[in-house]
């Protein structure tokens, strides 16, 4: 089997923007140094699907569960309880130990599992099982494709579990018996947030991938006329979607802070970002209201990243070093004729304090000034509002006066508004 010659087989059948699948697989070796990981790990697939590797064990797999699934450790006790009662994902904590006894979960025998995209290995001799991220289209294309030369009806099967169970879990089980099946996935609402709304999982073991790679050509996927209709119509999305990409521009503002223009694929962790602090964000951010699912977001992003060049304005992630979202920067409300922008923020409580959103800021308004040549920056802010007032007022921003009654809160309530600006001379002398 050779990796390139897949690559081009895949992108023949799905289309040439087709997001490549990722492989899986465990060893001893250290590959791509990656931070612990609280909460569920597939949070980390974001750098993945962007070209890294990660690297997890049994030290950076924050989640008991993960942990368990992948085989770095035994079950915690609490999980049972917590499966039943607290995510009600089973009717009894018995069901739970039920399904776990009869899973019987490998111990990993090696000390890493690593994630990359198919194109960033050399081989697939390695490699425990294929992932693909998978819309509804490209999902018939492959169970179409597993199910050429097989006919057992589980040979696309969906079995309870987590994400990483679905994916990892299923695929060690597989492999050791050098079965068959394939596995959707991703049908656990605790590893929805991290995906966008149209995404599932498909995971092929090894065991399976070996004869798939030799059937493929052969399958629909390839000089049927009615795969060929299915194959035009994703190549007409992924167009759509490729106009809404851009070049990408990020800042290392801090040792474990990146700020990266955001894509449509990052709605999803954004809108869960604000969607578990929803109390305490809609007090000075009124938009949070009418944010109501991961799709809002996506229309969202897609109205800023469609915008014409002239009148692009970009808006930035911010991410920690386990690629989790903090907050976001950009501006908005520009007036390019007489060039001149105004930057607003927000950022999640558990990343105050730290002078983050200070140093992004630093970083954006020094850029503007350069890459655009901005002559005026402004910030606006809520005169209650101290964590965000204290942005540019650290920063050297002069406070030019008061919009009375300036924004209506979610609260139904006005607040007068202080209105901060910064000149390009001003930025130069003081960033």
């Amino acid at each position: 089997m050779d990796v390139c010659t897949f690559i081009g087989n895949y992108r023949e059948a799905f289309g040439q923007q087709a997001e490549l699948p990722v492989a899986f697989w465990y060893s001893d070796r250290l590959e791509a140094p990656t931070g612990k990981v609280n909460g569920c790990f597939f949070k980390s697939m974001a750098r993945v699907r962007n070209g890294e590797a990660i690297s997890l064990s049994a030290e950076t797999i924050g989640c008991g569960g993960g942990k368990f699934y992948t085989g770095f450790a035994d079950m915690p006790e609490h999980v049972p309880a917590f499966v039943s009662l607290k995510e009600k994902y089973k009717k009894t904590p018995e069901a739970v130990i039920d399904f776990i006894q009869k899973t019987q979960v490998s111990k990993a025998e090696k000390t890493y599992l690593h994630f990359a995209r198919i194109d960033k290995i050399a081989s697939f001799d390695k490699v425990e099982g294929v992932l693909f991220l998978a819309t509804p289209d490209i999902l018939a294309g492959l169970a179409a494709w597993a199910f050429f030369d097989n006919n057992a009806p589980d040979t696309v099967s969906a079995p309870f579990g987590s994400g990483c169970c679905s994916v990892v879990t299923q695929a060690v089980l597989e492999n050791r018996r050098q079965g068959y099946r394939t596995f959707l996935g991703f049908f656990d609402p605790s590893v929805r947030p991290y995906f966008e709304a149209d995404l599932l999982s498909f995971t092929i073991p090894m065991s399976r991938f070996r004869e798939m790679y030799r059937t493929m050509r052969e399958s629909c996927l390839f000089d049927t006329h009615a795969w060929s209709k299915v194959r035009e119509r994703m190549q007409s999305g992924q167009a759509e979607a490729a106009s809404f990409n851009r070049p990408g521009i990020s800042f290392e503002v801090l040792p474990d802070i990146l700020l990266r223009e955001v894509t449509i694929g990052d709605a999803a962790a954004i809108y869960h970002a604000i969607d578990t602090h929803r109390d305490y964000m809609r007090t000075w951010l009124p938009f949070v209201d009418n944010l109501k699912s991961v799709s809002d977001e996506e229309n969202f992003l897609k109205g800023v990243l469609s915008a014409p060049t002239e009148r692009y304005e970009p808006v930035f992630g911010i991410w920690n070093k386990r690629n989790e979202i903090c907050g976001l920067v950009g501006f908005h409300f520009s007036d390019f004729a007489n060039r001149r922008t105004e930057i607003g923020y927000w950022l999640l409580p558990e990343y105050q304090h730290r002078g983050i959103m200070t140093a992004c800021v630093r970083r954006l308004c020094r850029w503007v000034v350069e890459a655009k040549d901005i002559k005026r920056i402004q910030i606006r802010c809520a005169t209650g509002n101290t964590a965000s007032n204290g942005i540019p007022i650290r920063l050297g921003f002069r406070l030019e006066g008061t919009e009375r009654a300036g924004e209506l809160l979610a609260s139904g309530k006005y607040t007068d508004i202080h209105v901060y600006s910064i000149l390009k001379e001003e930025v130069e002398a003081l960033f």
